[in-house]
Order: C-alpha cells, then sequence, then structure tokens
C-alpha cells in the first residue's frame, strides 16, 4: 500500500525525483532561506521537496493540515526521535550489509552481526513507543490519521511481531553466555566458565567496610561501539566455536531480517524532516514575534492578497524589525507596478510577493498575518545583473534577451516579476519598451509585479496597479519601506537620475562629511 506524508499518489512523488533548484531562487533570495535548511539536514537530502512547487490544491491542502497539527502538537518531539533514530537505522543497515558482503569468512562478521541485532532491537522498540504516543493521540489530518492507521497495522503485523520476539529471544540467549578470557602479553584466549570463583565481588566484599555511604559515582559509561573491532571480532570468533548453536541462531536471523526496516517507515522519516526543518527554521522567528499562517490557494487572480507579509530572507537577518507589507488585487487588476525613490523597499517587496507565493505552493506556513495567494505553474522574474566581460551582449540587448525568453515561457497561470529593466537605455527608449512589455502581460492574463522608474507603466490601464514606496520625511529623506495604493508622484524618474549621478541627499552627506 502507497503512503507518504507530501504526496498523495506515487506519480506526484515520481515527478519530484532529481530535480533542481528552480532559476527564480536567486532573484526572489530564496536560496538564502532554503539553503540554510538543506544544508543543516543534508544527510536526508531534502532537496526534491524544496525544489518542486505543487500545483495540485488538494496535496497543498494535504501538507498544510499536517503542518498545522505537528506545530501545535506534543507528539512533536516524539515523532522527531521516531524519524531520527529509524532513518539511521536505515542507513546502518545498508553500511552492514555492505561490510557482511565484503566479508570472506563467517568469524569475521559477527561483530557486525551483532550490531544488527542491536539495530533491530532499537527499531522495534521505537516503532512500538510512536504506536502508542499515537494511539492516546487525538490526531485530525488526513496525513498524519493515516499513518497512525498504517504503524498500528504495522506493529501489529506478523513479520514486526516475528522480527521483534526473534530479537528479544535471541538477546535473552546472548545475554546469558558466560566464558573466561585469559590475557598474557598480547595473547588473548577464551574458554567456556566452569564454576571459576567471581573475584569482582571477593573485591567488592573486601572494600565494603570503608564504604561510608552514598558517594559520587565515578564510573565510566562506554558507548556500544567498539574501540578495538579487530579485537572484538577476534574473540567472537573463538566463542563461535565454543557457543555454536547460538551464533548459528544469529547467522539465521541475519538471513531472515537483514532488510528489516519497513521501507514505509523510512520514508515516512526522510519526509517527516521537510515538516521538522522547516518548523526548526520558522520557531525562533514566531518567537521573536514574526507572524506565520496558513495561506488559502486561489486560481482568480482578483482573491489574491497578503495582509503583513514578510521579506522571508530579510526576517530571518533581522528580526521582527523587518517592515511587513500588503497587497491584493481588485477585480480585473493583474499587475502591480511599483515605483518611488531609490532603497524605499521596492525590490524587497518584489521578492516578498514571489517568495511567499513560492514557500505556499510547498503547502508551507507563510510570513504573513493572512493570505491568498495564486496557483501558479511557474515563477519567471528578470532582476537585474552584472555585466559579463566576455559577452558580446549590451546591457539593453541581454535585457531583451532575457525578456524574450521570459515571454516565450509565460502562460496566464505564470507569476511573473520584473525588477528594473531598461535602465541602461533613454527615457523615450525605456517608455516605449516598457508599454510593449506592460501590453503583453496585459494581454497574457498573468499577475505581475514590476519594479520600474518609469511612472508611465503604473498608468497603463485597469490591469495596473499603482503601488509607490513612500518617505517619512521628504527633507531630509528617510524611507519608512512601506509600499502603499497611490498615483505616481512623477519623481521616479529623477530620482533615479539623481541617484545614477551621485546627486541624493545622503550620497553628498557622505561626500561633505569628508
Amino acid at each position: 500500500m502507497y503512503f507518504s506524508i507530501l504526496f498523495t499518489d506515487s506519480a506526484q512523488e515520481e515527478r519530484s525525483r532529481h530535480a533542481l533548484q528552480p532559476a527564480c531562487f536567486h532573484d526572489l533570495n530564496l536560496d538564502q532561506i532554503i539553503d540554510p535548511i538543506l544544508k543543516s539536514g543534508k544527510e536526508y537530502q531534502l532537496e526534491d521537496f524544496f525544489y518542486v512547487p505543487l500545483q495540485d490544491r488538494f496535496l497543498i491542502s494535504y501538507r498544510q493540515a499536517i503542518f498545522e497539527e505537528l506545530n501545535s502538537s506534543s507528539l512533536y518531539q516524539v515523532l522527531t526521535e521516531f524519524s531520527h533514530t529509524v532513518y539511521q537505522l536505515d542507513q546502518r543497515m545498508d553500511s552492514i550489509r555492505q561490510e557482511i558482503s565484503a566479508q570472506k569468512t563467517k568469524e569475521n562478521d559477527y561483530l557486525l552481526r551483532g550490531k544488527m541485532l542491536h539495530c533491530a532491537e532499537q527499531y522495534c522498540t521505537s516503532v512500538l513507543t510512536l504506536e502508542d504516543a499515537l494511539a492516546h493521540s487525538a490526531l485530525q489530518s488526513a496525513g498524519m490519521l493515516a499513518f497512525k492507521a498504517y504503524l498500528k497495522s504495522y506493529s501489529s503485523s506478523a513479520a514486526f511481531t516475528d522480527l521483534k520476539q526473534t530479537s528479544v529471544s535471541l538477546r535473552k540467549e546472548f545475554s546469558g553466555l558466560q566464558y573466561c578470557m585469559l590475557l598474557k602479553g598480547g595473547t588473548i584466549r577464551v574458554r567456556k566458565y566452569e564454576g571459576q570463583p567471581d573475584l569482582s565481588s571477593q573485591v567488592l566484599d573486601l572494600f565494603k567496610k570503608f564504604d561510608q555511604g552514598s558517594n559520587q559515582d565515578y564510573r565510566h559509561h562506554f558507548s556500544e561501539d567498539p574501540r578495538a573491532e579487530h579485537v572484538e571480532t577476534a574473540v567472537l570468533g573463538m566463542l563461535s566455536k565454543i557457543f555454536r548453536e547460538p551464533f548459528q541462531k544469529l547467522d539465521l536471523f541475519y538471513d531472515r531480517f537483514c532488510c528489516f526496516c519497513d521501507k514505509t517507515l523510512t520514508q515516512f522519516s526522510r519526509e517527516f524532516q521537510f515538516y521538522a526543518s522547516w518548523i526548526s527554521f520558522i520557531h525562533p522567528m514566531q518567537e521573536a514575534g514574526i507572524s506565520f499562517c496558513r495561506p488559502a490557494i486561489t486560481d482568480t487572480i482578483d482573491k489574491v492578497y497578503a495582509v503583513s507579509g514578510y521579506d522571508l530572507a530579510l526576517a530571518a537577518k533581522i528580526g521582527r524589525n523587518t517592515i511587513s507589507n500588503d497587497f491584493h488585487f481588485q477585480a480585473g487588476e493583474r499587475i502591480f507596478v511599483i515605483t518611488g525613490p531609490n532603497q524605499g523597499g521596492k525590490t524587497t517587496f518584489a521578492r516578498m510577493f514571489g517568495q511567499i507565493h513560492y514557500l505556499a505552493s510547498l503547502g508551507l506556513p507563510v510570513p504573513a498575518k493572512k493570505a491568498s495567494l495564486f496557483l501558479f505553474d511557474q515563477i519567471l522574474t528578470h532582476f537585474e545583473r552584472e555585466e559579463v566581460p566576455s559577452s558580446q551582449n549590451g546591457k539593453l540587448q541581454d535585457d531583451l534577451i532575457r525578456l524574450h525568453e521570459i515571454e516565450d515561457k509565460a502562460t496566464k497561470r505564470s507569476l511573473i516579476i520584473i525588477n528594473e529593466i531598461f535602465s541602461s537605455t533613454t527615457l523615450t527608449d525605456a517608455e516605449s519598451l516598457g508599454t510593449r512589455m506592460v501590453d503583453f502581460f496585459a494581454a497574457l492574463g498573468a499577475p505581475c509585479a514590476i519594479v520600474t522608474f518609469l511612472d508611465e507603466l503604473a498608468l497603463h490601464g485597469p490591469e495596473t496597479v499603482s503601488l509607490m514606496s513612500t518617505l517619512l520625511s521628504s527633507d531630509p529623506p528617510e524611507r519608512s519601506y512601506r509600499i502603499v495604493r497611490r498615483p505616481p508622484d512623477g519623481l521616479a524618474y529623477a530620482m533615479y537620475i539623481v541617484h545614477q549621478h551621485g546627486l541624493t541627499y545622503e550620497q553628498l552627506s557622505r561626500r561633505l562629511e569628508k
């Protein structure tokens, strides 16, 4: 039976395999958000889950419900421990199987088979601990309820019961073995225990009269992993000739249960880390007062909005000092045109618009108080890039080539974000090219956000929404980083020229201070 907490059928899962980082990541600073998460969970290889936006509203809702449950459930820690333990055991068993297959004789792999028995015991304990915790929980999300049912069925199955009982029995048998080790110089000999006196108990009895009550325990607890594997392997090889029956049972145990990890539980353990990694990432920001919400998903543009949305890459760095902004489309609107003074938050707003949509498409809680976001098929971006010295194209030509690529790929369900295009040409040419660009996007019908110094684009038609970055004061200019609905004031291009020539208030003030 197929089961996943990320997908509802195997075809969806297959489409996510070997995914590459989307082209929009760098422009939207999504790499600054996702890369640290992937690095911290490197062993789980989560790229496939973070690099593939979903286009199925039901599947997005499926993940959202699991996030809500995990974020507020007392089971979160138990599930986290189970996920880590089972995934690590599966990886360790892969290593054990490879090592055993490389050994030349059975005597050389009894230590490995003993490790396998220990892994099986840990596995059974983890399964039963989680099954008991889930049995006493009140889960509601479809994904976690399905997992609860699967785990209950698996833990009572004949295969798991056999594994558990056999491992317990074998451990008990090995724990009852008694033998003597004779050490002389660099030689170790092993023989059966034949009633020799226990000198350790005699020593303890001798010193018991000096006991002055409870004292600090200075004994050191060693890990299960051997420090001299070749010695332990040799000793076990000798013991296998003395106690043939239990070691033969260990051979049979390995042959029967060498692949004891259930594939569905192993898959769950990896997929759970998608949820756990995001919860761990946003938790410090939530504690700092940054809001995250479960957005509605819509394919109707005039239902798209966000209240107090954040640029998450920025919020991860500066916390609650991050300025939030709202956006919404009304009937007939589908293109945001953002103008205003330089360094006033326009590009940050455009990035936030893209980030919040991308994160919502993964089923993640998004940085906003409330939101309804567009179910897009792809995000297409055009942000300013440094000119490549080896390229024979000028900046304007490069802008036009990249814009043409976007127009070729775009559909009416694409999310398009353009930042400061045509800045290398004259005002007249920029207006002409910019108008043609907006004409194309308006006819296409796709939702867009365009950051520009061309005020005229904000007045293109009823499909455009004029947004402006605002100032708290104009003399000296103090930016609020708030983006509001407002007609352009006609100063955007003038401010752009002043900035290009180093004549803004801040630029002049810095030079005069020198």
